[in-house]
């Protein structure tokens, strides 16, 4: 990490860390120990790495350009991307709900088609059978 410092002017390192330029020089000059904070936040800035500051989950997520690069994403992702997906999870539940909703109603129609249906069918066969009946009483009046 001493690259970090080596490689850094002194008054990027001011702004990025905040330290003062007295400390960031004894930095730089080794008489002093670079805390782990401010390598964090050097990595951040310059490297991009997320998982400086942010922990082991953010291996391989990396700020550049003013995007953040997901390691199964091929582009980089802009803020506004990134709030969006949060409306979309949203709208993506809302969505799911719905079709559960609606399955139900249709599930529900179904069952009353197939009662319609058994309705259906014992009248028609009433009616053939009424029609059979009016022809024999027609025949024997005959």
């Amino acid at each position: 990490m001493e690259y970090l410092i080596k490689y850094t002017s002194c008054q990027e390192i001011e702004r990025i860390t905040g330290e003062d330029l007295k400390t960031i020089k004894q930095w730089k000059k080794g008489t002093r120990k670079v805390p782990a904070s401010a390598i964090r936040l050097l990595r951040l800035y310059i490297e991009g790495d997320a998982s400086a500051l942010l922990g082991k989950d953010w291996d391989g997520h990396v700020f550049r350009d003013n995007l953040l690069f997901i390691p199964e994403w091929r582009r980089g992702l802009t803020a506004g991307e990134i709030r969006a997906l949060f409306w979309q999870a949203q709208l993506v539940s809302s969505l799911k709900r719905e079709i559960k909703l609606l399955k139900e109603e249709l599930e529900r129609r179904n069952s009353e088609i197939d009662t319609l249906e058994v309705k259906a069918d014992f009248y028609k066969r009433q009616l053939v059978l009424e029609s059979r009946f009016g022809m024999i009483l027609q025949r024997s009046f005959l």
